[in-house]
């Protein structure tokens, strides 16, 4: 807690560590489960699930490095977003002080799934730090390979902000540069292209204003262009997250269940092992024996002047929709 500030940040670290409730200056930005039973049952879909990998494969199989994997099926004949979000992790120190603010720090050792055949093989360590300061919310990741094979890599982020019922002229603003078309198998096999909507998300755009035939985005993003903005022009307020650029992918998706949208930064697209695209283009990757790789981000909340406002109005009523559910990507 940051009473100056009134801001506050919980956790549920026996269920992914997610972040369950993220309140900033006065305004809550995240929506939590209505109870821990409904994360632990829906993990994915309340606060902020950490997806290790992201996204779906389809099948839950693959090939990297010279190992087959056959990830649990947990989404029909998919599997998704990984497994992370539903374990334990283990708190290795809580921190506070006055220069600092307030910090929370979890591990997750992966060596106990070498037992499950195919999945995930590997002694990875991840150790995550959640930090609380002058009403602004930081997290970092630290993925660390201490076994003797290459594991395979892939993280992300699936924050669900807060958009108040009624909120009708909300608008997202994203530094995107090319959209993904993936195949019916949801395997990307073209390579991405400058579209509307990704001229619209540069402008600003409203959540319901997306195309409606789809429920999710992927998008390549701006090179070194890496913060996006939510504003709530009635509340007189915006999100600002900003992310690093361990994450190339923003994944844009509009849950049908909450008051909310998720900005998902992501390190690579679904099921980058199993496309044929360069991996400049997916984001696959492995971490090394002995490698170290980070990911950071944070938000905060920020006052809207009421120019800041008017103008976020304007690129809204400019932005065009025709067209703009091209190319179009499966469902979700």
């Amino acid at each position: 807690m940051d009473r100056e500030t009134d801001s506050m940040a919980a956790f549920a670290p026996d269920i992914g560590f997610n972040l369950i409730r993220c309140r900033l200056a006065g305004t809550e930005t995240i929506v939590g489960p209505p109870t821990l039973a409904t994360l632990a049952a829906r993990s994915s879909e309340y606060g902020v699930p950490l997806l290790w990998p992201p996204g779906r494969i389809g099948g839950g199989t693959f090939a990297f490095g010279g190992h087959d994997y056959a990830y649990p099926l947990n989404e029909g004949a998919n599997h998704l977003h990984g497994e992370i979000r539903r374990m334990p992790w283990q708190i290795a120190a809580l921190e506070a002080d006055e220069e600092r603010g307030a910090a929370a720090v979890a591990e997750l050792r992966l060596s106990g799934e070498a037992g499950r055949s195919g999945y995930y093989p590997h002694e990875v360590v991840l150790r995550l730090t959640w930090r609380l300061s002058g009403g602004r919310i930081e997290g970092a990741l630290e993925a660390i390979n201490e076994g003797k094979d290459i594991a395979p890599y892939g993280f992300g982020l699936h924050p669900y902000f807060a958009m108040p019922a009624g909120e009708g002229s909300a608008e997202l603003v994203a530094p995107v540069a090319l959209q993904y078309s993936a195949d019916a198998d949801g395997v990307f096999r073209r390579l991405p292209i400058r579209t509307p909507l990704c001229e619209a998300l540069g402008d600003g755009l409203t959540p319901d204003r997306l195309p409606a035939d789809v429920d999710h985005f992927v998008f390549h993003l701006e090179e070194r262009a890496r913060s996006c903005r939510i504003a709530l022009p009635e509340a007189g307020v915006q999100f600002r997250f900003d992310f690093d650029e361990a994450f190339g992918y923003l994944i844009v998706f509009k849950p049908p269940w909450a008051d909310a949208v998720s900005l998902e930064p992501w390190t690579c697209v679904s099921d980058a092992f199993n496309s044929p695209l360069p991996a400049e283009w997916t984001g696959a990757a492995g971490l090394r024996p002995g490698e170290r790789r980070t990911a950071a981000w944070s938000w905060r909340v920020e006052p809207m002047t009421a120019a800041g406002a008017a103008g976020m109005a304007g690129m809204a009523g400019m932005a065009g929709m025709a067209g703009m559910a091209e190319p179009a990507p499966t469902k979700g």
